[in-house]
């Protein structure tokens, strides 16, 4: 946003600049024009407007006409159309015809500069249409801010919302291995604890290492272990080195856990496969289970689920990810592919 109104300032400050020269008769020397006195009022206006442009839209618009400070607002243009109007011909005092002045003893043959500063009706319309674009570019500046602000809240209630649905998950696992009285319920507080922890510290962050994101799956995924029996066939394989790259927290997991949720069934045979692959700035994720349980009052929040990464996806990654989705012969298939350049 910062650039954006840099090279916006930028490009408006060489347009007005520029117009001096490239309606000056003497374009091609410029020793006469620099010291024609038409010239010189003319670069001192158009370098007076860039200010006013400059002064309108950092201070007069978000002071005084975005505060419904309207009539101070239009006093104060008044102020400086009259400054920026007639300052030129106040410093640099010489006689000025009310037609167009040449900016030096041309010979008969050439052609009068065009002079738009020599009608004080033509300087209204140029200094009104450069205090409608500095309005108009506020106003813009204004509205992706605005958004920007509304997408980054949206996204941290997302986060909010997804957070707790893995931890739920992860809690009854662990709550299922102290009704066992299992050795490996301590090793599970621990692998929880991991998780939490990435959970507080990291999962807040626009981008973390997908080096911890992928051991956030890895551990979700060995707390799922325990629940599973010989009835459930899990393929889980990485693929790659995701050392040094960045990624968006808390993104890939919920196609993980989908797969849990619907792919494990006591009473039937189960079959997961998840694979990711990692290349120089990319990661992939596949996501294949058959659908064992049916329980209709999930769909819901797998849907909403679903929803809620999409659109942290389009937020983080606006068109840098492929994202496919396939639901057949009771088989779930998630192919998920982001670049992170």
């Amino acid at each position: 946003m910062k650039n954006r109104n840099l090279w916006i300032n930028l490009l408006i400050g060489m347009g007005l600049l520029s117009v001096p020269i490239l309606t000056s008769p003497d374009f091609g020397s410029f020793q006469n024009m620099a010291k024609a006195p038409g010239f010189q009022r003319s670069v001192l206006a158009y370098s007076l407007l860039f200010a006013f442009f400059y002064l309108n839209y950092h201070v007069l618009i978000p002071k005084f006409y975005s505060k419904k400070k309207r009539w101070i607002y239009a006093a104060l243009l008044l102020a400086c159309f009259l400054v920026v109007s007639y300052t030129p011909d106040l410093i640099i005092n010489s006689p000025k015809p009310p037609s167009a002045l040449p900016f030096h003893n041309n010979p008969p043959h050439k052609t009068a500069p065009i002079d738009l500063f020599g009608f004080r009706d033509t300087f209204i319309i140029q200094f009104s249409m450069i205090a409608f674009l500095s309005i108009l570019l506020r106003l813009d500046h204004r509205l992706n801010t605005i958004q920007n602000e509304k997408l980054k809240a949206e996204v941290n209630y997302l986060k909010a919302q997804i957070n707790p649905h893995f931890l739920f998950n992860t809690l009854n696992s662990v709550y299922a291995l102290t009704l066992k009285k299992s050795d490996e319920a301590p090793w599970a507080v621990l692998k929880l604890s991991e998780m939490m922890r990435y959970v507080v510290t990291e999962s807040h962050a626009e981008k973390v290492s997908l080096e911890r994101e992928i051991q956030y799956i890895t551990d979700y995924i060995d707390l799922q272990k325990l629940r599973m029996g010989s009835h459930t066939n899990l393929v889980y394989e990485i693929q790659g080195n995701p050392s040094g790259q960045k990624i968006a927290p808390i993104i890939l997991i919920n196609y993980v856990e989908n797969a849990f949720k619907y792919g494990v069934n006591p009473d039937e045979l189960s079959n997961i496969r998840i694979f990711i692959h990692i290349e120089s700035h990319s990661v992939e994720l596949i996501v294949e289970n058959k659908i064992t349980v049916k329980n209709t009052s999930f769909m819901e929040p797998t849907t909403e689920g679903n929803k809620n990464t999409r659109k942290r996806l389009d937020y983080f990654y606006p068109e840098k990810y492929q994202l496919h989705i396939d639901q057949r012969d009771n088989f779930y298939m998630v192919n998920l592919l982001i670049d992170l350049s």
